[in-house]
């Protein structure tokens, strides 16, 4: 089965919600792993491909791919007959591709996975809090505006496609590497400068 290997390189401070706060402190805190390490989601990741590869679909610049391919790799709604009737429902398909986290490389992982004091102090180095509030008309902060989030560093993330058994689709790794250069941010608050990132094939920088 064949593999396609990824970097995820991050330009500057990136985010990936978990939904949850600190409490007293930071108001979102970001993915991390067992070891505390910080990752990108694979259905994140997924997202980010799927749209792409649609947009490449859609738009139909070379290099071109065909109808119908972001719904074989990636699955989604679809419609079909309900029986002898007129009538259709809706139904969702199963996509071809498995995406999987990205994740610091795995020499990086094991050194700052051990347990230790210089590991906890790197770790740490890992994360930034970012303080942000809202400003009236009046260039006065808005009251109970402050927010806290938790930033990751810029770093270099690996993960991989591969198709699931028995689903490989003629072509998938083409049409996800023509499909890379149009996503160019990843995580949170994409639109407000987080999560600049370039995404390329393991080995190509």
């Amino acid at each position: 089965m064949s593999v396609l290997r990824l970097e995820v390189e991050f330009l500057g401070y990136w985010h990936a919600g978990t939904g949850r706060g600190s409490g007293h402190h930071l108001d979102a805190l970001t993915c991390r792993d067992a070891c505390g390490l910080p990752y990108l989601p694979g259905k994140t990741l997924r997202g980010l491909l799927r749209d792409a590869v649609a947009k490449l679909e859609k738009w139909g610049v070379e290099p071109a791919i065909g109808g119908g391919t972001t719904q074989q790799l990636f699955g989604g709604p679809a419609w079909e007959r309900d029986g002898d009737t007129l009538r259709t429902r809706e139904r969702t398909e199963p996509g071809a591709l498995f995406v999987s986290d990205a994740r610091l490389p795995e020499p990086v992982r094991r050194f700052l996975g051990w347990p230790g004091e210089e590991q906890a102090r790197l770790r740490a180095g890992l994360f930034r809090a970012h303080f942000s509030t809202a400003i009236t008309q009046a260039g006065v902060a808005r009251e109970k505006s402050l927010r806290g989030m938790e930033l990751v560093v810029p770093l270099v993330l690996e993960a991989e496609v591969k198709p699931l058994p028995g689903r490989e689709v003629e072509g998938w790794r083409e049409a996800i590497l023509a499909a890379l250069p149009l996503v160019r941010a990843a995580g949170a608050h994409r639109t407000r400068g987080l999560g600049r990132c370039v995404i390329r094939e393991a080995g190509r920088g």
